[in-house]
């Protein structure tokens, strides 16, 4: 009865996950799109484009680059505080802030500096990373893919190549998540060639099926405690 539970809980907690990967390639393609191929998921281009601002004497884009480091790190902080300080679920703060985003970034000014246009996206991919971490026990981002394509092409090895059925779930679970994150990328494009910046407004419509998603798996989640 137990391991029947369970197995619902970890289908559950996968469909929630694959859900919120689309989300993150939605948003994080968003910015690549619309401010000059700047991507904000991650911080590794960040960072070390702050340490080149750094070298040059750029104070100002060094700056510029600092604070999207802190607002990343905010997030994380924030995420990593509120379960234990607060009733706060983070999932569910997760989707507003990501809808916050969506909208907000919409209407930003063309003007603005891709970095700043950016701000909100740093802290939403941010918070998303830290409130969804995976399923079936594996450690998964659903903001980008190294990883889990690290992850993805291992376990298709320990398959095929050193022929263990058991990495079978892992595989799949890898697999759908890259699948999402760029079914994600793919309609945020498809989207933006019709409506252009206003793209990010339609993150509304994954964001209410991922609601839905995490409302089931939380309920999914009460039998084991009942």
């Amino acid at each position: 009865m137990q391991e029947e539970i369970q197995r619902k809980i970890d289908a559950a907690d996968a469909r929630e996950h694959y859900s919120v990967a689309f989300i993150g390639g939605f948003l994080g393609v968003y910015p690549v799109l619309n401010f000059q191929n700047f991507y904000a998921s991650a911080q590794t281009v960040n960072l070390y484009t702050l340490v080149l601002n750094i070298l040059d004497l750029n104070g100002k884009e060094a700056c510029l680059h600092l604070i999207g480091a802190l607002l990343y790190i905010l997030a994380v902080v924030i995420v990593t505080y509120l379960p234990k300080h607060s009733k706060v679920n983070v999932r569910y703060a997760a989707m507003v802030i990501n809808a916050v985003t969506g909208v907000a970034v919409s209407f930003f000014p063309s003007t603005w500096t891709p970095i700043v246009a950016s701000y909100p996206i740093f802290f939403a991919m941010a918070f998303q990373w830290c409130s969804f971490k995976g399923a079936y026990g594996y450690g998964s981002s659903t903001i980008f893919n190294t990883n889990n394509l690290r992850q993805f092409s291992s376990a298709l090895a320990e398959i095929y190549l050193n022929h263990d059925e058991s990495f079978r779930t892992k595989a799949k679970f890898y697999g759908l998540t890259i699948l999402f994150f760029h079914l994600g990328v793919a309609i945020c494009y498809f989207i933006w060639q019709v409506t252009g910046h206003y793209a990010g407004i339609f993150i509304l419509l994954p964001i209410a099926v991922s609601v839905y998603l995490i409302q089931a798996a939380q309920k999914t989640r009460a039998l084991k405690i009942a």
